[in-house]
């Protein structure tokens, strides 16, 4: 039977000073590093056949840390990037709030109305997400994957896996961090 693994980038340092990410990138913290050998040792005893990763810095070096010495093919694949939020990249919640808390307020409490500036919404999300993943469990039938991601693309997944409306996306199991 084939399992499939959902992990987020460790915690990086735009995540500490609480700005959004999107696109754009941060490092990983000391923590964040900490973080991914820690993931690592607990698979250790898992079988992962194959790696998929955002190519974001964040989330490669975290998929790097989690293969560690063993021999795991790693696929940088864009499909998993995070949302591109705009012109919130690089901003703190703060800023975003005080510049924008309608859009703010949609982009938490009812994703399926929110659009960002310069970015992308949920559905589109979704519709670069969802049919990438039933590509890749198709392709790959007999094999575990391991997909390292962002915080919404992940809730995009869980949400998917749990049949929960775009209206519900951040309810159920949480996922630190900003995007």
């Amino acid at each position: 039977m084939q399992k499939l693994f959902l992990t987020r980038h460790g915690e990086t340092e735009w995540n500490v000073e609480h700005r959004m990410q999107g696109r754009k990138n941060s490092l990983l913290t000391r923590r964040g590093k900490e973080q991914a050998t820690w993931l690592s040792e607990r698979l250790s005893d898992q079988n992962i056949d194959l790696i998929i990763t955002s190519p974001s810095p964040r989330a490669l070096e975290t998929a790097e840390i989690i293969r560690d010495e063993r021999d795991i093919k790693i696929i940088q694949d864009e499909h998993f990037l995070e949302m591109n939020v705009g012109d919130w990249e690089g901003r703190t919640l703060d800023e975003i709030k005080q510049i924008n808390p309608e859009k703010f307020y949609l982009y938490w409490e009812q994703p399926h109305l929110f659009k960002a500036v310069g970015g992308e919404d949920y559905y589109q999300v979704r519709e670069r997400v969802l049919p990438r993943l039933k590509y890749l469990l198709n392709e790959y039938p007999n094999k575990d994957l391991l997909i390292v991601s962002h915080s919404v693309v992940l809730k995009i997944l869980l949400s998917y896996f749990e049949k929960r409306p775009l209206e519900q996306l951040w309810e159920g199991k949480h996922i630190w961090g900003q995007v």
